[in-house]
């Protein structure tokens, strides 16, 4: 049997996870060193912009958090409204962590430790995020959705990853399976 919507945003997550994990050990190496791994920074911005953004937050903002809605979930407040608000800050952060990579590249004064606190607001935000979703979330949902929810779920899920390329997902899949070695 194949997963279920949920389990693959679930599954999602630990991807997610693992590349967060990732710029908590780079952020932490920043405070005593003055080299950060630009190539593996670079591939996390792409990760988290793609995969974490286009691929995620869209499965969640267009189909998952609207269903959720349907069945009686309020729109705004806790859960669906903060969530929402937390992809809208992750988008900003990223925007940021591009830019201080960018000065850091170009030794901008004072850019390790700004490249260093972006990090760890990423890692801050993702880490509740995520929680919030695997603890609180998706099991609310998993009462909620029906059989017939979830295969259209399945679905547009597909028809999603196509529009990004499924290479691109299993590339960017393969990237965080090899920073979690």
């Amino acid at each position: 049997m194949s997963a279920t919507a949920i389990e693959q945003m679930s599954a999602e997550h630990r991807h997610i996870e693992t590349v967060i994990n990732a710029l908590q050990t780079i952020a932490s190496q920043l405070e005593t060193s003055s080299t950060a791994p630009m190539d593996t920074l670079r591939r996390c911005v792409e990760f988290l912009r793609v995969y974490a953004d286009e691929r995620h937050h869209l499965r969640e903002e267009a189909l998952f958090f609207p269903l959720l809605v349907q069945r009686g979930v309020p729109p705004q407040g806790c859960p669906i409204g903060g969530l929402n608000n937390d992809h809208a800050k992750g988008r900003a952060l990223v925007t940021t962590l591009t830019d201080r990579l960018n000065a850091y590249e170009q030794n901008a004064a004072a850019a390790r430790d700004a490249l260093r606190q972006t990090l760890q607001e990423l890692v801050q935000l993702y880490r509740h995020h995520l929680w919030m979703e695997d603890a609180m979330v998706f099991p609310m949902a998993e009462k909620l959705v029906t059989t017939t929810d979830n295969q259209a779920l399945l679905d547009k899920f597909a028809e999603l990853d196509r529009k990004i390329g499924s290479e691109k997902v299993a590339r960017l899949e393969q990237f965080a399976d090899q920073l979690a070695k």
